[in-house]
């Protein structure tokens, strides 16, 4: 008997994250698009996320409950579920984030209408920890100045991407950081086009547990992928198999000097201008000048059409 092909494979690596699952999970059982197999492999949590994860499978043969013998990693976990995801669409999530009702069909809807396009994220409302909203980050849909920028940052929201699914791409070990910026480089490279939409698909969440504090330097890796982007556009290859982590010197990460950044530009985007420039005077006596956020400050008293008008066209 042959089994139908499901439209999406949701795929999402778990760890220790028994505090955000079940809002998560029932966020995504109830898109109004039906359609899909939720692969949801634990990592050999520590906590209940595994004894959850088999309630809500008893309870929902969308989902397809996998879980690691051994603690692998986001990277390798992700990897396994790219592997067995049967679905014509691959969209992506990590356990503390959430999905907006209506993110699958208005994905699918892109994909479907726009067959040229190989991945496509969009924009997020962003929360604390505790589910408070803080801001948005806003995205368009220009796929020619996407690419363009995604050579010099990130401008994709990774838990809010979906790409079909042809087994050609997979996340690289070895970027233990920055692995989303590798894969969706890699797809570029490969010249599939990548879009955004503007329309919130996810909740996204800042909170302690998601940033790296004592693993290898974050800056390494993200130079690194810009790197050998440069290197296969140039010679249709790069150094990666070269690439020893070992030898990479550590960097720890403030957290809370990123996260005031964070959320002044969470800010900013959602037209909250009086709390960003307060935002922006307590990080300046806390941490000092930053020209980026002098920027942002000068920026924050025009009208919001303008400072709109300006974003979509740089």
């Amino acid at each position: 008997m042959t089994i139908e092909r499901p439209k999406i494979s949701m795929i999402m690596p778990v760890y220790n994250a028994e505090k955000f699952l079940d809002e998560n999970i029932n966020a995504i059982l109830s898109q109004g698009f039906e359609d899909f197999e939720f692969i949801m492999i634990d990592d050999k949590s520590k906590d209940q996320s595994w004894s959850i994860i088999k309630k809500y499978a008893k309870k929902d043969k969308r989902i397809i409950p996998l879980r690691n013998e051994k603690n692998l990693g986001c990277v390798n976990t992700r990897n396994r579920g790219l592997k067995v995801a049967r679905g014509e669409y691959i969209a992506v999530m990590d356990p503390d984030d959430v999905s907006l009702k209506n993110r699958f069909k208005l994905q699918v809807d892109y994909l479907d209408k726009y067959p040229e396009i190989f991945l496509v994220g969009g924009s997020a409302i962003v929360i604390n920890e505790e589910g408070k909203r803080l801001g948005i980050l806003s995205k368009y849909d220009n796929h020619k100045k996407i690419e363009k920028k995604l050579k010099d940052f990130n401008c994709m929201i990774h838990t809010s991407i979906m790409h079909r699914n042809t087994k050609e791409f997979f996340y690289r070990e070895k970027f233990i950081i920055s692995d989303d910026y590798d894969f969706i480089l890699r797809v570029l490279s490969a010249n599939k086009k990548i879009t955004n939409i503007p329309e919130f698909l996810i909740k996204y969440r800042i909170n302690k547990g998601s940033f790296t504090f004592t693993k290898k330097n974050p800056d390494y890796f993200f130079r690194k992928a810009r790197e050998f982007y440069m290197q296969r556009i140039k010679t249709g290859k790069d150094n990666y198999e070269r690439l020893n982590v070992d030898k990479v010197e550590p960097k720890k990460v403030n957290f809370n000097k990123v996260n005031s950044k964070t959320i002044i530009v969470v800010k900013f985007q959602d037209n909250q201008m009086k709390e960003v420039r307060e935002e922006i005077r307590n990080h300046y006596k806390e941490y000092g000048l930053d020209k980026q956020l002098v920027i942002y400050y000068i920026l924050s008293f025009l009208p919001i059409k303008i400072i709109r008008f300006l974003r979509e066209r740089i």
